[in-house]
């Protein structure tokens, strides 16, 4: 029956129950105030079953049968790393890389040079002067490091070598005065590539540089508005990777190892920072603010014959998790990468380095230390 039907039935019992509960409260005999008192009674009883009755839903139809299709195949834009994080309060097992992991640390109260083993132990303190020493990077045969120090002038940091056991550390002289940071070592070891910031037209601005392990040949690879800094080589040393404001905020670009043939790869309108090319040549890891409020490390197919002067934008790629900062990538080989990141941080903001999976996967912690500032890891297998 329609449900409409019990609660018009429900209804009028209702009525007549209130009229002989009315009946009992106000008649003159004992008798019929009873018996219209269990009549009321009664029809209340009758109204709740039709109401219950009329409140009750039917039994719903079977839903019709429907033939599974396949999911479609998530676009590169869509995909996100598999999130199978190793517990790093408890002992991991680290892959057999070897090597060395020359990084800066505020951990002894200053910010200095200190070098690891790959999995973090036999910690070693390189630099230990007054000022901040920092930006580390070896030499491919891993006998040298070349590092930014102000040491000698506290307003513009300078480029300096030392031997890989923190020994002979003496400054890079070149015709610069002014900042010179973010060096790089080219692949065969004769160029050390760098930013600085020299006056144009009355205004500081960052370009980029290269210059010989011995100070000579200083030479300028960029030259138009914006700043131009952060590059790193190709692997085979033919070509420059970097990030330049011409277009107001930071995107990618390729140019030859001479400065020509500048080409923009990224095109998303996000601030992204310090790519590093990957072994294989195939890609290109770097910093962006792309996945939100914190930055994360991302991949992007770098560029060859086939796809030479496009935009490489659609080929990004998240490698980390949303919701905590990653930066400063360094590739191991095509398999694993150093990183530091603030995802271990409690009440204070605090940087340590990890060993991440070039597919995202797997992410394990290499430092764990009082200091708040771990980073650019730079790995050598020396």
């Amino acid at each position: 029956m329609n449900p409409s039907v019990y609660y018009a039935l429900a209804a009028i019992l209702f009525v007549l129950g209130l009229a002989a509960i009315g009946g009992a409260a106000f008649g003159s005999q004992r008798n019929r105030r009873i018996a219209l008192a269990v009549i009321g009674v009664a029809l209340w009883v009758a109204t709740l079953a039709l109401y219950s009755r009329a409140a009750t839903p039917a039994p719903a139809e079977p839903a019709p049968t429907v033939e599974a299709t396949a999911a479609p195949e998530p676009t590169a834009a869509e995909l996100q790393p598999t999130q199978t994080l190793t517990n790093t309060a408890e002992p991991v097992a680290f892959p057999p890389i070897g090597g060395r992991v020359v990084f800066h640390s505020d951990r002894d109260g200053e910010l200095d040079i200190y070098s690891m083993n790959a999995d973090g132990s036999n910690v070693q303190r390189l630099t230990d002067v007054a000022g901040r020493d920092f930006e580390p990077d070896w030499s491919p045969d891993g006998a040298t490091i070349v590092f930014s120090s102000d040491r000698d002038d506290p307003d513009n940091a300078m480029l300096y070598l030392m031997n890989a056991d923190g020994s002979d550390q003496r400054r890079l002289s070149s015709a610069l005065t002014d900042d010179q940071v973010g060096a790089r070592w080219s692949p065969d070891g004769q160029w050390i590539l760098f930013h600085s910031n020299p006056l144009v037209d009355g205004m500081p601005r960052f370009d980029l540089f290269k210059i010989r392990p011995d100070g000579s040949e200083l030479t300028r690879l960029t030259d138009s508005p914006g700043n131009n800094f952060m590059g790193d080589w190709s692997p085979d040393g033919q070509r420059i990777v970097f990030v330049s404001q011409r277009d107001g905020n930071r995107e990618l670009y390729v140019m030859d190892a001479d400065g020509g043939n500048q080409t923009r790869l990224t095109d998303g309108g996000w601030e992204n920072s310090l790519p590093r090319w990957s072994p294989n040549g195939q890609q290109i890891a770097f910093e962006s603010n792309r996945s939100g409020a914190t930055y994360g490390v991302f991949v992007i197919d770098a560029p060859n014959g086939q796809n030479a002067g496009a935009s490489l934008e659609s080929t990004v790629r998240l490698l980390t998790f949303p919701g905590y900062n990653y930066s400063t990538p360094d590739w191991v080989n095509d398999q694993w990468l150093y990183l530091s990141s603030d995802r271990d941080s409690t009440n204070l903001v605090n940087y340590e380095i990890y060993l991440l999976k070039a597919d995202g996967s797997e992410i394990l912690r290499v430092t764990d230390n009082v200091g708040i500032m771990d980073r650019f890891p730079s790995w050598t297998p020396q």
